[in-house]
Order: structure tokens, then C-alpha cells, then sequence
């Protein structure tokens, strides 16, 4: 691609591989299962409180990212806060191992703070992407982002279904083990 450094494409890639394996267990196919059914108990409410949640991250989202984003870019410092973005993700998405029934409180806060972590880390991945590309290769490059977070996303549901479906205990720490070892990849990538 021209203009484009192979490594940093990779490197920014990684980090897309590496968070996407976050939407697509937690947010979308394991956890919320688990929510729904095991830390809210098959309450009426369960897929209410699971909604209300994520719509409460994303309105923390919406607040946090321009502040957030302003910081990077007065001191020119993104990679320091996508750091910083990375590690309270992974942080707050480790520590969802040790919920389960009577922890609906402290489900809701850590998928609140990961979700809020999450979603300004991608802000601050995607505002690379100028940086490491020409206009005219912003498409492939992006595409390469997509194709790598699509990949992601298949390999962890994967590892954390077969896992899931041999011992729901293994399963849970396989999600935990597979979300510490895409944090280790986050980093990797920055």
C-alpha cells in the first residue's frame, strides 16, 4: 500500500483484532447471555437491566470521548491514553469473571466502566488512522482494521463456545484467560 508502513498497519490492525473479541463476548453473544440468566437471575427485568446498562455506557460515552479526546490532542498524547483506555477495559472486563447471582450491582458498574473504556479506546485507535496512511489509502487500511476485528471477534467466541460447552466453569475461566490475553495484544499493538 503506499504511503502505508506494513508494521504500524498491523500494529493498528492488532489493536481491532485484539477489541473485538470484547463486543462480540461481551457485548454481544457470552456475557449477555450470562447477565440476562445468571447475575440477574431470569428476573422479568433481566434484558431490561442489560439494556439500560449498555445505554448508560454509551451516554458515559458520549460525555467521556471529547473530553478525553481533547486531552490526547492538546498534548499530543494519544497512545498514552489509549493505554490508559485499554488497561480500565481490561481491567473491568477481567474482573466480570467474579460476578454471578447477588452481584447485579457490581455487573452493571464494571460493564458500565468497560463498555465507557471500550468505546473511547476505539475513538482514540481510530484517530490513527490519519497518521498512518494517505488519503487515498484510508479505505484499504481501514478495510484491513475491519477484516482483522472480524477475525478477532470469530477466534474469541469460538475459544469461549467450545469451552462453554465442554464445562460452563472452565468456560468462564477461558472467557477471563481469553479477554487477559487480547489486553496482552491491545498493548502489543500500541
Amino acid at each position: 500500500m503506499p504511503g502505508v508502513s506494513k508494521r504500524e498497519v498491523l500494529a493498528w490492525a492488532s489493536y481491532d483484532f485484539a477489541n473485538s473479541g470484547y463486543t462480540t463476548v461481551i457485548l454481544t453473544a457470552v456475557y449477555n447471555a450470562f447477565f440476562v440468566s445468571v447475575v440477574a437471575e431470569n428476573a422479568v427485568w433481566a434484558t431490561f437491566a442489560w439494556t439500560l446498562t449498555i445505554t448508560l455506557s454509551n451516554l458515559l460515552s458520549i460525555a467521556v470521548i471529547p473530553v478525553i479526546s481533547a486531552l490526547a490532542d492538546a498534548k499530543a498524547n494519544k497512545r498514552f491514553w489509549l493505554a490508559v483506555m485499554t488497561g480500565i477495559c481490561c481491567m473491568s472486563t477481567a474482573t466480570l469473571a467474579y460476578t454471578g447471582p447477588g452481584t447485579l450491582a457490581s455487573a452493571v458498574i464494571l460493564i458500565i466502566i468497560s463498555n465507557t473504556a471500550f468505546n473511547a479506546g476505539v475513538s482514540l485507535n481510530s484517530a490513527f488512522l490519519s497518521e498512518l496512511a494517505k488519503p487515498e489509502a484510508f479505505g484499504k487500511v481501514s478495510g484491513w482494521g475491519w477484516s482483522f476485528g472480524y477475525l478477532g471477534g470469530i477466534v474469541s467466541l469460538r475459544l469461549v463456545c467450545s469451552s462453554f460447552l465442554k464445562d460452563r466453569k472452565q468456560g468462564s475461566r477461558l472467557m477471563s484467560m481469553c479477554l487477559t490475553r487480547q489486553c496482552r495484544l491491545r498493548r502489543f499493538s500500541l
